[in-house]
Formats: structure tokens, C-alpha cells, sequence
């Protein structure tokens, strides 16, 4: 009897703990509202204009899909803030790294509200989106820090802040080139000299270097390949249509830039290029017939680390580890979104014109042997009398 009531006594004990346990809440799980601007820009020096997208995050009670519908959620009314961009006087340092001199900007350009109607369709609100603007071309140099500020317009408080430093011109002036290029005389003494875009080896690829940009970090070459569409004549016989030169762009394989190298290379092969190729004119939905052009365009597109580690953030992990970091660099990290530097597009070239496919005097990328890969591709490529 004894031995009941003390378990009994113990039950009630340890129902009752438990029950303080799970019923007492010590802290509130919603934080105290903070203001979150989420900033975007990227900068171009070849760009004539400079474009900020600032929206804020927001809370609610509701479905947060919801609030994504409601522009009033996540755009800034007009004149409620400022938003500027600083030019630093800055010092080079190793690896071309600038570090910021003086303690205040040498120029400062306030960027315009201007509502666009450009949006992609998507899960947040369409129709109108506010952006904020100001041409730049030539005034921003690859010399000086950029430092981005985001204020309120009423108080002055600034709620974001970023810097960054532009992609700057070729550590080395020497002309960049495919690796594989091949200098050759046409066998008509009048017509210039030409380069060789070519594939060779086993398994046949294309090796294609450059010399390094300053402060670049991420690289993704484009091979554009031009094409021509046919036309029948008064005879019926079909023709290149000289008046309009079509492309596709078939990507090469990005790649990162370490340390300060003489030169960057990547390589494509033959079979990623040819089914790259087929995909690209199926997308497009170009079905017409159409006639070689036998030239190509290598352009590169670069980034600065700033955007070389958001892009590899945001990457898929291919791991089964779901959650991954973000890289920002607003508020020293602390922040959303981006602020960083480009060069789209860079066209390597060197002092002529680089033509593929139909060297005459090479059996390997030679008329009878390219074109009728490209005939056999079932993409409309046929041989124009």
C-alpha cells in the first residue's frame, strides 16, 4: 500500500513537470521587426546605364506566397528612400585588390526612380517594378571602389551598403586567341588571312585560352556560330541569303580564375559541340534551310569574386545537405542581395577573322568533312549551289 502511494505520489511529481515543462514558454519565438532592404546591382563599365533593384522583405500572418502578390510587400513607395553610388579614390595592392583611400568619395551620382514593365513573369508581383538608375558610361573606371548606399529619404539613415571593384582590362595586352587557332593564307592571294577554329585530338577538342582580366574571377566563354538561311533563285536553285547572317551561342565550359596566371584556358569537345549545336538551332525553332557561313565568334563574359561566390552559393549542391548559405555582401554579410562587377560580353579576337569548317587545303576540318557533319545533324544544313 505504501509502495502504491509513493509511486502514485511519483506519477503525479513527474506529470506535473513534464506538464511545466511543455506548457511555460520563456521566450517568444518572433523576434522584434527589423527592417530588411534586399538590394541588386551589378556593375558594367561598358554599360551605358546602371541599374538598382531595392525591395524589402517583409512579415505576415497570412500564406507568405500571398504577400508576394502584393506589391505594397516588398517594393519602397516613391521618395522613400535614396539611393547612390560612391566613387572611391583606392590603392592597388597584391593580386590587383584595391583598397580604399581618403574619407570621403571623390563622386557621387544619385541614382533615378523609374517604373519598369519589364518583369518576368514569376512568384513575386507583376506588372510595374521600381527601379532605380543613372548612366555611367565612362564614369565608372576600374581604378576606383564603387560603394553602393541605401538611405531613407525622410531621416537619412542608410539601411544598406555595399562595395565592390569593377573587372578591369587584360592583366597582359598581348591579344587573347584560341589556343588552337591556326594562322593560314587563303590560296587566293587577295582575300586576307584567316584563323583555324578547329578540333583535334583524341578524343577531338577545342582548347581556348586568354590572358587573364584584372579582378576577374569567373569566366564563361560562348562559341557563336554563324549560319546562313537558303533562297531559290529565278532558276530554283537555292543560295545562301547573303542580306542576314543567323547564330546560336554553344557555351564552353566556365572556369574559375586562381592566383594571377599567364593565361586561362578551358577546352570544348567535338561531341558537346555538335550536340550543343542541335539543341540550340531546336530551341531557337529554326527550321529553315540553311547554308554554312564557316565562321564563329569566341565571346567571353566575366565576373568579380563578389559575383563569382553569390553564383556558386546559389548553385545546386548535388549533396544531400539542402540548406546552403547565401553569399551577400550588403551590410558586411549581414544584409540580402548582391553588389558586384561584370564585362559581358568580351570578344576574343585576334588580327583577322576566325573561320571554321572549310579550310581547302586541310583534310581534317576540310569542306567534304565539316559540312557533312553538319548535313548529318538533320538541322537543315544542306550544301547551297
Amino acid at each position: 500500500m505504501k509502495a502504491g502511494r509513493i509511486g502514485l505520489i511519483m506519477g503525479i511529481t513527474l506529470m506535473t513537470m513534464f506538464g511545466a515543462v511543455s506548457c511555460k514558454v520563456d521566450f517568444s519565438p518572433n523576434a522584434e521587426w527589423k527592417e530588411v532592404p534586399v538590394v541588386w546591382c551589378v556593375l558594367d563599365q561598358y554599360d551605358d546605364t546602371t541599374w538598382v533593384r531595392v525591395q524589402r522583405c517583409y512579415l505576415g500572418n497570412e500564406n507568405l506566397y500571398n504577400y508576394t502578390q502584393v506589391s505594397d510587400s516588398i517594393y519602397y513607395p516613391k521618395d522613400s528612400i535614396t539611393v547612390t553610388l560612391e566613387k572611391w579614390e583606392a590603392t592597388e595592392g597584391a593580386d590587383n585588390i584595391l583598397t580604399i583611400t581618403g574619407d570621403v568619395p571623390v563622386a557621387t551620382k544619385t541614382l533615378e526612380y523609374k517604373l519598369c514593365n519589364n518583369k518576368d513573369t514569376g512568384l513575386f508581383a507583376g506588372g510595374l517594378q521600381p527601379l532605380y538608375c543613372a548612366p555611367t558610361f565612362g564614369w565608372l573606371q576600374p581604378n576606383f571602389v564603387y560603394r553602393l548606399v541605401v538611405s531613407h529619404k525622410a531621416t537619412g539613415e542608410v539601411i544598406a551598403t555595399a562595395e565592390t571593384q569593377l573587372v578591369g582590362l587584360k592583366i597582359d595586352q598581348s591579344n587573347p586567341r584560341a589556343r588552337d587557332l591556326v594562322a593560314l593564307n587563303r590560296p587566293d592571294p587577295a582575300t586576307p588571312a584567316y584563323s583555324q577554329f578547329r578540333f583535334a585530338g583524341n578524343p577531338a577538342k577545342c582548347e581556348i585560352a586568354w590572358k587573364p582580366l584584372v579582378r576577374a574571377r569567373l569566366y564563361q566563354p560562348v562559341v557563336r556560330f554563324y549560319y546562313y538561311h537558303l533562297a531559290a533563285d529565278a532558276n530554283g536553285d537555292m543560295h545562301n541569303d547573303y542580306s542576314k547572317r543567323y547564330h546560336v551561342d554553344i557555351n564552353v565550359p566556365s572556369v574559375t580564375q586562381s592566383a594571377s596566371p599567364n593565361e586561362v584556358t578551358t577546352a570544348i569537345y567535338e561531341s558537346s559541340f555538335f550536340s550543343d549545336l542541335v539543341d540550340a538551332v531546336r530551341q531557337k525553332g529554326d527550321n529553315a534551310s540553311k547554308g554554312f557561313c564557316d565562321t564563329v565568334d569566341i565571346r567571353l563574359s566575366a565576373c568579380n569574386e563578389d559575383l563569382n561566390a553569390y553564383i556558386k552559393s546559389t548553385e545546386p549542391s548535388n549533396t544531400i545537405v539542402q540548406d546552403r548559405v547565401v553569399y551577400t555582401n550588403i551590410n558586411d554579410g549581414k544584409g540580402v542581395g548582391i553588389f558586384a562587377a561584370r564585362r559581358m560580353p568580351h570578344v576574343l579576337q585576334d588580327s583577322s577573322t576566325t573561320f571554321i569548317f572549310t579550310v581547302p587545303t586541310n583534310n581534317e576540318t576540310g569542306s567534304g568533312s565539316y559540312h557533312e557533319k553538319l548535313k548529318n545533324l538533320h538541322i537543315g544544313f544542306e550544301a547551297a549551289e
